[in-house]
């Protein structure tokens, strides 16, 4: 599976009629690929269940890695735009955070979500090449953006880190808990808004403890 800086194909259009085809195929592609996984998923089937040739979506993605890792991006696009430097000129960090948190937890926990990735950890033990292309196109580039994120803030004075890395890895961390890992096996978690309100600010206001300037 090559990387994706080598050959990442990026469907852009100014065409309202082909932006609609480009996102059918995303939307058949989500069902696909998180019901079946990366392998048993096939073009012909993404292109079947969204209407079109399978050339049409061989000239806008390329091939089907590129078709998964555009997927990937797409869905975790909304929570990197949590995590955007220039919020912090109109928003305080604090908020920010809370805003991440909460689309960290719906992110995350969505029926949907937890099922792809429990296909996607079976894959990886047959090719461990799927799950760094995974990684490659969304939790890093998540972890990336939140490790800008949280820099601007401390060359604004704001917080205080020796490793801003780390700092970045352990928020979602806080955030996150074992539940993660509960879902993986198969626990069944539901949380109320209030709930995952009670859980984020717990979360974003310990790690800003930790990370007070002195």
């Amino acid at each position: 599976m090559a990387g994706t800086n080598d050959n990442m194909v990026h469907p852009k259009t100014d065409r309202p009629a082909s932006q609609r085809k480009i996102d059918k195929i995303l939307d058949a592609a989500r069902v696909e690929f998180f019901t079946n996984g990366f392998s048993a998923s096939t073009i012909e089937a993404i292109a079947a269940r969204a209407e079109v040739s399978k050339v049409t979506i061989y000239s806008w993605f390329k091939d089907k890695e590129n078709l998964f890792a555009q997927l990937v991006q797409s869905e975790c696009a909304h929570m990197r735009e949590n995590f955007v430097v220039d919020n912090l000129e109109d928003r305080d960090l604090r908020d920010i955070l809370l805003h991440a948190a909460h689309g960290m937890l719906d992110f995350l926990t969505r029926s949907e979500m937890v099922r792809f990735e429990r296909i996607l950890a079976a894959e990886v033990n047959r090719d461990p090449r799927i799950g760094e292309y995974f990684l490659d196109n969304g939790p890093r580039i998540l972890l990336n953006e939140l490790t800008k994120l949280l820099q601007a803030s401390i060359d604004k004075g704001e917080i205080h880190s020796d490793d801003v890395a780390a700092s970045a890895e352990m928020f979602p961390a806080l955030v996150m808990g074992r539940t993660d890992f509960f879902l993986r096996y198969g626990h069944e978690i539901k949380m109320s808004a209030a709930e995952k309100d009670k859980r984020a600010v717990r979360a974003v206001d310990s790690w800003l403890l930790i990370h007070k300037t002195q």
